[in-house]
Order: C-alpha cells, then structure tokens, then sequence
C-alpha cells in the first residue's frame, strides 16, 4: 500500500489524512466521511481541473506530501428544537431503555472487510474497553499510525450516529501495522483475511498502549508440567500466560469442552540430556487464573498443502451458552471458586423460585412473606435483592475479591461470537452476533452494514456441521456478584 499524508481544509478545521493512491475517490471520499460527517453524495473535493471523480484514481492526482486540498460540504440541516426534552440512555430506567431500544449500528463493508467488522462488533461489547479506550491520549493529530487511538475515534465515531459506518481510518491503521492485511489479489482487490488473526493483531496493539489492561481483562494464566515419559526425572513445572483458549478440532470432538480439555494435555518431543537423545514428554497444564472475558478460538482452518489454502473443519462441536470453566483449573484455584460458585448457584435457584412464586400470585393476594421479597410482576424488592448481593459478595475468596478484572465464580456465560460461513480462511463471509441485553434469549446478528435479530435456537446451530456460518471465536463473560 502506497500512501501520502495530505492536509484537508473544511469548515475553517484543517485534518491530516493519509492517502491511499491505489484506491479510487470513491473510498477517500468515504475515508474523510468518517472524519467529517459529510456524507460521500454531498462532498466537492476541489483538486487541479475540477472536483474529484469516484472513479479516480487517487495516484493519478499526484499529490505531494503536506499538500493542502479544500472540500466543501456541510454534514446537512441543522436538527430543529425536540418537541419533548431528549432523554439519554443513562437517564433512563429499564422499561423505559426497552421502549425507545434502537437497533446499534453496523460497519460498512470496505470489500472484504467482513473478517475486520465482525472483531470489531464483538470487541465493542466490552464496556471496560471503552472506558479504557477513551482515558487513552495517543494519537496527537496521526491517530492513522496508531491502532489504539484509531479504534479509540472509531467507537467515538460510531457512538454519534445510528447509521452504518465506514471503519476506513482503522482499517488504513490495521493495514500499516500487519502487513499481511494488505495482500491483494490477482484482480487487484484486497483479499479475505482470517478473523482470529485480526483480533490477535489489534489484541497485540491494545496491550502495547494500554498498560496492563489487555492482560487483565482477557489474559489468564496456565500452571505447566513437562514430564518425560522415559525416565524417573522429576516434572518442571512453571508458568504460562494465555490471551485465548484454543479448542482442538478432532474426529471425536463433539462440544466445547472435548476441545478444550484435549488441549490441556499434549504430547511432545524434545531433547533429554540424560538419554543423549530426543525422548518423549507429556506437557499437562491448568489454568490458574481465569479473566472476566474469555476467548475461545475453535482452530477450524489448516493448511491445505495441495491446494495452497487454510481448509475449514466442518465438523459440528456444540457450545454452551452458560459455560463452568472450574475443570480446567488447577486444584488450588477450584477451591477458591468453588464457594462463590454454588453460592452463585443457589441465588439463582432463589430468584427462579420467587418469580415462579409471584407468577402463580398474579392474580391472588401475595402472603405476607412473600410479599416481601417480591412483587406480582415478579420484580425483586430492594431489600431482597441488597441481601442476595451480600450473600454473592461475602462467598467471594478474598484473593479473588481484590481483582476485579479476573472471574471469582468459574462461570461464564456466551456475550459475542464471531462466525465464518464457507469452505476456506481465505473466503466466504465472516459475521458476529451479539447477546442482546434487553431482551431475554435475543441476540444481536451483524451482516456488515445490516443488523437484524435472532433466537436462541439460531445461535446454537452455529456449531458447524457444513460450509454455513459457524462458530470462529467465542467471548465469554464472567457472571457478576
């Protein structure tokens, strides 16, 4: 990718923009929407000879670095005075945010985007990665060099509208970083690209700029032994830290969880000083520490060598929307979940019971007792629900209780997942869906630039099983006490 940084002049404010002169006018027009607001139709670039053409290619303007161009256009009308005063999100009470609920916004496809849109919906879930996001100050004028800062103006961006929006300035930032999403085709258009490699890569950019926080929020940590199965040494053990979880696909692999405990236990070979010669070992780990968003990668694609393609593993592995990681942890660290867990376990067996009670009271006097704790809609009472908390928060293991970024009870439940509908890394289509909080057993689908909502039992026929969408990437989300 050729680019030069250029200086736009708009509306008296001046943007340094770096220019791909390998596209057309009609994606630097849409690169300087994303940072105007004024949409591509109403643009006037005035460059030597005219106004630029969508059909132009940008090379063929041979524009210097630190050149000045001027664009006119204005974002349109000014809104008038609401009717009724305008109410925020955070001014609002449930039954009211359920009312007004506007489907969020998707992302433009930039041509073969796909695999890029569908990471950044899922990332954008993570609310304490927003707030990291915006407490960070880099950037200072060429954020277009800076991933962090990129996606920083790009969740900003998005924020203030409700429309579809073109993600080019962090796909330009995505380009310059990896290189490898620059690979184009023999047509001269940029290629598909492997999902579970974009989100690595801005994962990699996070954790450079944003401190500890990457770490802490999706990282967790393995306890190793390595034996060798041939002689009486003792094990070495140590310490490894993890970003995701991965899921090994084999001939017996049916759920989530054959996959994953086959990865916990690997054989290797490697050189034994005592023997004088390679031997074989068993590596066994257990995770020691678990982070309030875990990632789990299904490795569906290998290389296919006489093809010269990443082949996708069709095989169905079922997943859990409510998933216990307790097994995978070492013995030490179950003992600490283990209380919070089943206390876990019993507040929701409580609450269960008392809506089913108000249920069967809708249209009956509650008994004294009962009404209490909760109403005929089935609404906990403030005491009741102080109480529950105190409860959740007393089981908490005080080692765990002090970091709020790990997960205290083992459990996690299905926030996002990102899936690959056909038979190569390399093609098909790449989506994301989205737990819809508001609405029970909904979820959020993202098609690019449409958004539509799915079921429950949509979501579960995306373990596999043909060439159609299936799970790439789940995040999990640690329950809250």
């Amino acid at each position: 990718m050729s680019t030069v940084s250029i200086q736009i002049k708009h509306s008296g404010k001046t943007y340094q923009v770096d220019v791909d002169t390998e596209e057309k006018g009609e994606v630097f027009k849409h690169q300087l929407y994303s940072l105007t607001g004024v949409p591509p139709e109403r643009q006037k670039i005035l460059i030597k000879g005219g106004q630029l053409k969508d059909d132009t290619i940008m090379s063929s303007l041979n524009l210097k670095p630190n050149q000045t161009v001027m664009m006119l256009g204005t974002a349109g009308e000014l809104p008038k005075e609401p009717a009724q005063k305008m109410q925020f999100v955070e001014d609002m009470n449930q039954e009211q945010i359920a009312k007004k609920q506007v489907v969020p916004n998707g992302l433009i496809n930039m041509g073969n985007t796909c695999y890029l849109n569908s990471t950044l919906q899922a990332l954008r879930t993570v609310p304490e990665l927003k707030d990291e996001l915006n407490k960070y100050s880099g950037g200072g004028g060429i954020s277009s060099l800076d991933l962090t800062a990129s996606l920083r103006d790009l969740y900003k961006d998005m924020n203030r509208t409700t429309e579809a929006f073109p993600p080019l300035a962090f796909l330009n930032a995505l380009r310059q970083s990896f290189p490898q999403f620059q690979e184009r085709g023999d047509d001269g258009q940029f290629k598909q690209q492997d999902a579970e490699e974009a989100w690595s890569g801005i994962l990699q950019s996070l954790r450079n700029n944003l401190g500890p926080f990457v770490d802490s929020y999706f990282g967790g940590k393995f306890e190793t032994e390595l034996k060798c199965d041939e002689t009486d040494e003792p094990a070495q053990t140590g310490v490894e830290e993890f970003s995701k979880l991965n899921c090994h696909i084999s001939k017996d692999t049916n759920f989530l969880r054959d996959g994953l405990m086959e990865g916990l236990e690997e054989k290797i070979e490697k050189h034994n000083e005592s023997l004088g010669r390679n031997a074989q070992y068993t590596l066994k780990k257990r995770v020691s520490r678990l982070p309030k968003y875990l990632t789990v990668h299904f490795i569906r694609f290998f290389w296919k060598r006489d093809v010269g393609k990443k082949s996708k593993i069709l095989r169905k592995v079922q997943f859990p929307f409510n998933y216990d990681a307790t097994e995978l942890c070492t013995t030490e660290l179950q003992e600490k979940l283990v209380p919070a867990r089943e206390k876990y376990r019993d507040v929701e067996r409580e609450i269960l019971e008392l809506k089913r009670a108000a249920k069967r009271a809708k249209y009956q006097e509650l008994d004294g007792e009962l009404s209490k704790d909760v109403n005929k809609e089935g609404e906990l009472s403030a005491e009741k629900k102080a109480d529950l908390d105190k409860q959740l928060a007393e089981s908490v293991h005080a080692d765990l209780k002090s970091e709020p970024s790990c997960n205290s009870t083992g459990l996690y439940q299905l926030h996002a997942i990102v899936t690959h509908k056909g038979p190569d890394a390399d093609s098909g289509h790449y989506q994301c869906f989205v737990r819809n909080e508001q609405s029970e057993n909904k979820w959020w689908k993202f098609n690019d630039d449409k958004i539509t909502e799915v079921d429950d039992d949509k979501v579960e026929m995306l373990a596999g099983g043909g060439e159609s969408d299936s799970a790439l990437i789940l995040l999990y989300k640690a329950v809250s006490v």
